[in-house]
């Protein structure tokens, strides 16, 4: 019996290279042992006299995607070792590993594609252990090819010979292929093996202004020319998507910079191994891909196929999800002609995509290392959290109904889902259903402690009550919306003391059974009180307002006394509402059945908007970002405003006597902006607590900006979501957090 050293791992340690990187590590210290797959992590046991040397450097030097989480080592006695293995993996039934992030083509998988002596030159599929597909190709744990979608692909002999080669980046590589082994690469499904030829018909058919079905890691793309207009409009029609920015792909820094100003952090963003989308400030303008915005969102090539388009092309491209408005992005060959629209050509392959995951975005606050997480999918989730306890009964969280996700919790681990989309559709509700199925399948989880939004009416609240009837579980607990956002903020900073919370978003069902979102609350994890909120105002015709942003606008208008009604009706009527419409609307905020009360931060940026020249609203959020992108900083001025008991109240005659001169609407937008980070500071310098920024308003990168400016001065300590999305995204953390507060002492 000699001394041994025992060392269990957990943290993102699966499908990055660690096995062979721990191998190679081990047997270059002349110590034997082994390395396995165990349970909830990776058990090492090694023998030889440089056992803490090898501790040492593992967690100084990890692969570039590794990450350790938590690492405990025990001396035993123990039988002598001859060699150093890398272990077959425990059980499938007994393997609770994190999910894996699907990673960006690494620089070597560039280089071999590119370089003509390569068996691999201008191969597509190309992956190796250090990128490529990993969570959207997993059919189960453990992470090994079998129990992936390449599965069906026997590897040829130069390929196993390079997995089986535990100095190979290719050593495990679960999805590797080449071309004599590879999945069919299909141009409107006929299987090409010139893939030079390939591309080169496709680069034409782009130049030519035809739009492509491109299948990507987590779904197919439609991509067409960027400079061409005429393409763009179309695909816009196609997509009944008038005025939502559409994502940009650049062949790399060079050509971001041509077009956009790039900080070194967003730098760092784009070129990472997530390769998420960043929302740039523009500099040089392209027709049609954001319109009334001056910024763009732009990804580099994350994939061997757009590598090997751009070498074949030198202009950007369009590159968005292939889906129906409101649906989730189409990811199986079969359902791609089922989309309500037609393209020219489809580039796809026979490597199944299991998990469908839509490309993540990204956005940095201005002149600021700081990022804000604007949707959290393909790179950066799902993503794990670890519990210094082990639960006894499995949580689920269903999120909200915009921009859905769910959250799990089992054993030791926090897991959220990637963003799936809004639940306005059967068939993003049955999305819903499939990834939470498909989770149920890779955990082995059959029964959940269920937790969901107050709103009786979301799709999400509902389904609640059917899975917990499935899983013959008790009742949902159900949580207010602003409560669970900045849970969700607590969640990320491990905060239990009580912290003030500002909420602000577009809609949330309120403990009175009005829509808040202009919510200011002191709470802890386990409680919360409403101290102030925005007055509540009228949405004239209930949703119908948040479509057509003048009733917005009016009912703000209408509620200010002071407000002489004929200069209301004459400006409303100047700016195209007819009288009927007006007369009408009118009538109408008296009627609290079909106008009800909002206190929503979000519906006033939109209404600000409309009065800085937005007609309506196309798509979620548009306000707001208007607003965002007319904002300049040498405007110091604000709008006076009063906290009245518990209410807030902007001072609209104020702001409406500016409209009325046609002040500049950037002007307008700074002041309100202005304004808002004011009564941000005023309330946080009555408390002595901890400042929470959450919901879908603190998008907004510059006015995230202009409160930490502000509270920074008043010595306020803030946070704000830096993994997890201010909005709706992120909101079931929030809910899984709660239930932890009863579970903290199980297990």
């Amino acid at each position: 019996m000699i001394e041994s050293l025992k060392i269990d791992l957990q943290g993102k340690i699966q499908g990055v290279g660690f096995r062979p990187f721990v191998y190679n590590l081990a047997t270059s210290l002349d110590l034997v042992g082994y390395i396995r797959n165990d349970g909830l992590g990776v058990e090492i046991f090694l023998q030889g006299k440089k056992k803490e040397e090898f501790v040492e450097i593992l967690q100084k030097t990890l692969p570039p995607n590794a990450k350790i989480e938590k690492i405990i080592t025990n001396l035993l006695l123990q039988k002598p070792k001859e060699k150093f293995e890398i272990l077959s993996s425990l059980q499938e039934g007994d393997i609770m590993l994190p999910p894996i992030e699907d990673i960006g083509i690494c620089q070597d998988c560039k280089k071999e594609i590119l370089d003509p002596k390569s068996r691999r030159f201008f191969y597509p599929l190309i992956n190796c252990t250090n990128c490529g597909p990993r969570h959207s190709v997993i059919d189960s744990f453990p992470y090994d090819r079998a129990k992936t979608s390449m599965a069906p692909f026997m590897m040829c002999s130069s390929c196993q010979s390079e997995y089986s080669n535990t100095k190979s980046r290719f050593f495990h590589a679960q999805p590797t292929s080449c071309p004599s082994c590879s999945p069919a690469i299909l141009w409107d499904n006929q299987e090409i093996k010139d893939y030079q030829k390939l591309f080169k018909i496709l680069s034409a058919s782009l130049r030519s202004g035809e739009i492509i079905a491109i299948k990507g890691i987590g779904g197919f793309h439609l991509v067409c020319d960027a400079r061409n207009i005429e393409s763009i409009k179309t695909l816009r029609k196609y997509k009944n998507r008038p005025r939502k920015p559409l994502a940009l792909m650049c062949k790399d820094l060079s050509m971001v910079k041509s077009l956009t100003q790039v900080s070194v952090y967003e730098e760092k963003a784009l070129t990472s191994s997530a390769s998420p989308i960043v929302i740039l400030k523009a500099k040089k303008k392209l027709e049609g891909i954001a319109p009334n915005l001056d910024s763009y969102g732009i990804m580099l090539p994350y994939t061997p196929i757009y590598v090997l388009l751009f070498e074949e092309i030198d202009f950007p491209l369009v590159v968005t999800s292939a889906n129906n408005r409101s649906e989730p992005i189409c990811y199986q060959d079969c359902h791609i002609h089922s989309l309500s629209f037609s393209f020219h050509h489809i580039l796809s392959h026979k490597r199944e995509i299991i998990y469908p995951i839509e490309d993540s975005i990204v956005q940095f606050l201005p002149k600021s290392s700081q990022s804000i997480v604007l949707r959290l999918s393909r790179g950066l989730a799902p993503k794990t959290y670890y519990l210094p306890y082990k639960l006894s009964t499995p949580l689920l969280a269903m999120g909200a109904n915009q921009k859905s996700s769910f959250a799990l919790a089992f054993e030791n681990l926090v897991i959220v889902a990637p963003y799936i989309g809004d639940l306005d559709t059967l068939t993003s509700i049955e999305r819903f259903k499939e990834l939470l199925n498909h989770f149920c399948k890779i955990y082995h989880l059959k029964t959940f402690k269920i937790i969901c939004d107050l709103h009786p009416h979301y799709e999400s609240t509902k389904l609640a009550f059917e899975l917990a009837t499935f899983f013959n579980s008790s009742a949902p607990t159900l949580l207010q919306h602003h409560f669970s956002h900045a849970l969700s903020v607590c969640f990320e900073y491990q905060i239990t003391h009580q912290v003030l919370a500002f909420c602000f978003d577009g809609t949330g069902y309120g403990s009175d059974g009005n829509i808040w979102g202009g919510e200011v609350l002191i709470l802890s994890p386990q409680g919360f009180k409403r101290v102030f909120h925005f007055k509540n105002f009228r949405l004239l015709g209930g949703e119908r307002a948040i479509r057509d942003i003048s009733r917005l606008a009016l009912a703000l208008l209408l509620d200010e006394k002071d407000l002489q009604m004929d200069k209301i009706k004459q400006y409303m009527l100047n700016r195209g509402i007819s009288s009927l419409d007006l007369e009408n609307l009118i009538t109408l905020s008296q009627k609290a059945t079909y106008s009800p009360l909002t206190s929503s931060v979000g519906r006033i940026f939109d209404a600000m908007a409309w009065f800085c020249g937005l007609e309506a609203s196309s798509y979620e959020g548009e306000g707001g970002v208007y607003i965002q992108e007319l904002y300049q900083d040498e405007i110091k001025e604000s709008y006076s405003y009063e906290i009245i008991e518990k209410e807030i109240h902007l001072n609209w005659c104020e702001i409406f006597d500016e409209v009325l001169i046609n002040q500049k609407p950037f002007i307008i937008a700074s002041k309100f902006i202005n304004t808002l980070a004011e009564i941000i500071d005023e309330i946080s310098s009555r408390y002595t607590l901890d400042v929470v920024l959450c919901g879908g308003v603190f998008c907004n990168v510059v006015l995230n900006a202009k409160v930490l400016e502000k509270l920074h001065k008043s010595k306020k300590t803030c946070y704000i979501g830096k993994d997890i999305p201010p909005n709706d995204n992120g909101i079931a953390l929030g809910q899984i957090y709660y239930l932890l507060q009863g579970e903290s002492n199980a297990g």
